[in-house]
């Protein structure tokens, strides 16, 4: 059994969010100690309480808790503190390892921001428990396999995940398996999700769900090990009432006991022989779409985001900052449907969905502007910024709008890659390149030279080029 902590720094929206700010702080949600605390109250103090029964049953217990969420906690007045150190430095309970914004830098290109943030969540937990992790668990936006050696060499012994419903008839999760001699655990995420998604739900076939009942289907799942994470935010969610979910947890070790099911550290499940050798691109993670292949990214409007994040990272020097616009909270809001593997779900319209990806690009834009003047180059950083959707270049056809939009110049350079040539010749037919390029980012040299490409390809290249002549710009 293992528990989540995480509360991300929410950007701001709503009037605020079209101030021009002074610093990049002010981003950020104004209302965020505001609704921390809630948080604290209705989720994490519950959660942590669960987990003390659970210890003091007897039960061994794994624990994940996020950098961000731990500063905002230290940096409350309440005794939380003293109750997570005390779960941290409990004999029976395993810290995990993770990002330290429970972020989406493991898709970087570049490992560097990954291998920084995992050492300093690393760190820190060392120097709260007197424990260093040597499980990383992985978030819903699982990192490339390659990094797999990153983590060998901070000093991980296995990596935790999750796998999409699609691959269980091929990857029975509750198995060990290896990717590039790394154990690798898969959650169990229908069990994990039948108490984070379906305990309170009257309309369940299978409702009431008691721990007499839970514990038997733990104990008819084949398998070496059986791994269930829930989040702790699904005690502020919980349709059935906090109270009844902790009296669910209480009565649990005692279920478990009766079926001789015993509750093991990840560590040591990891011990197992592996099942079979994988890439974590296997797990099911991954996009088909041509324009977004990276892991985890499901839509359009995330891989536009996550785009012009990675292309932040020298526009804001303010670096902290930047990674706060990396938690993974900001990109599931930018779905439909997100809230998985004992996550609380968060279920969105399609305009809700646009609407927090917007607020998203205003705040990274405006951060980048409260900057610029801080930088080597501000003409430089100006042309290469992140630009909010009203401003954004929408490639259209002539009769419709085909689904893509760029939201700055990098990303207007990858989507001429994959854009039809009649929607090419019609946009350079009318000079609507180069006018977006001359009036909006305000390069009167690339938009001049594009309007001699011939192909989507040839400007494509161009404006990639232009792009690196920038970026060497700020430097």
């Amino acid at each position: 059994m293992g528990l989540n902590i995480h509360y991300p720094y929410f950007v701001e929206t709503g009037t605020h969010a079209t101030d021009r700010p002074r610093e990049c702080s002010t981003c950020f949600s104004r209302s965020q100690k505001t609704r921390f605390r809630e948080y604290l109250s209705q989720a994490a103090l519950p959660a942590m309480e669960m987990s003390l029964s659970w210890l003091d049953a007897g039960e061994s217990l794994s624990i994940n808790v996020s950098g961000v969420a731990i500063e905002q906690l230290l940096g409350d007045e309440n005794d939380a503190a003293d109750i997570l150190v005390q779960l941290l430095r409990h004999k029976a309970v395993e810290i995990l390892g993770q990002t330290y914004y429970r972020s989406v830098a493991g898709l970087f290109s570049e490992a560097g921001e990954f291998t920084s943030q995992v050492s300093r969540h690393a760190e820190l937990m060392e120097g709260l428990s007197g424990k260093r992790p040597e499980v990383f668990e992985n978030t819903e936006f699982v990192f490339k396999s390659e990094l797999t050696n990153t983590l060998r060499t901070i000093g991980f012994a296995a990596l935790y995940s999750e796998a999409d419903e699609s691959i269980l008839p091929v990857l029975n999760p509750n198995y060990v398996y290896s990717c590039d001699d790394l154990p690798v655990l898969i959650r169990n995420c229908r069990l994990s999700d039948d108490i984070a998604h379906r305990f309170g739900d009257v309309m369940w076939d299978r409702y009431p769900l008691t721990p007499e009942k839970y514990a038997g289907w733990i104990a008819e799942t084949p398998g070496d090990c059986i791994h269930v994470r829930v989040d702790a935010g699904i005690f502020s969610g919980a349709a059935g009432g906090a109270r009844a979910l902790g009296q669910f947890f209480y009565d649990l070790p005692e279920a478990l006991r009766s079926r001789e099911i015993t509750a093991i550290l990840p560590s040591s499940a990891a011990r197992n022989q592996p099942r079979a050798e994988i890439r974590l691109e296997d797990l099911g993670l991954v996009s088909s779409h041509r324009a977004y292949a990276l892991t985890g990214i499901r839509t359009i409007l995330q891989q536009s985001a996550f785009w012009c994040l990675e292309d932040a990272r020298y526009l804001i020097p303010d670096q902290e900052s930047w990674r706060r616009f990396q938690s993974t909270d900001h990109f599931s809001r930018m779905d439909t449907v997100s809230g998985s593997c004992g996550r609380v779900a968060i279920r969105s319209t399609n305009q809700e969905a646009y609407d927090y990806f917007s607020a998203y690009l205003i705040a990274l834009a405006r951060c980048e502007a409260s900057c610029r003047d801080d930088l080597w180059s501000p003409a430089a950083a100006r042309v290469l910024r992140c630009l909010p959707p009203e401003k954004a270049f929408h490639f259209h056809s002539g009769h419709r709008f085909i689904g893509y939009s760029a939201h700055s110049l990098k990303e207007f350079s990858r989507l001429l890659e994959f854009i039809p040539e009649e929607v090419f010749s019609f946009h350079q037919g009318q000079g609507d390149f180069s006018r977006w390029i001359d009036e909006v980012l305000g390069d009167s040299t690339l938009a001049e030279r594009i309007t001699h490409c011939a192909t989507p390809h040839e400007a494509a290249e161009l404006a990639r080029e232009r792009g690196r002549e920038l970026c060497h710009d700020l430097k």
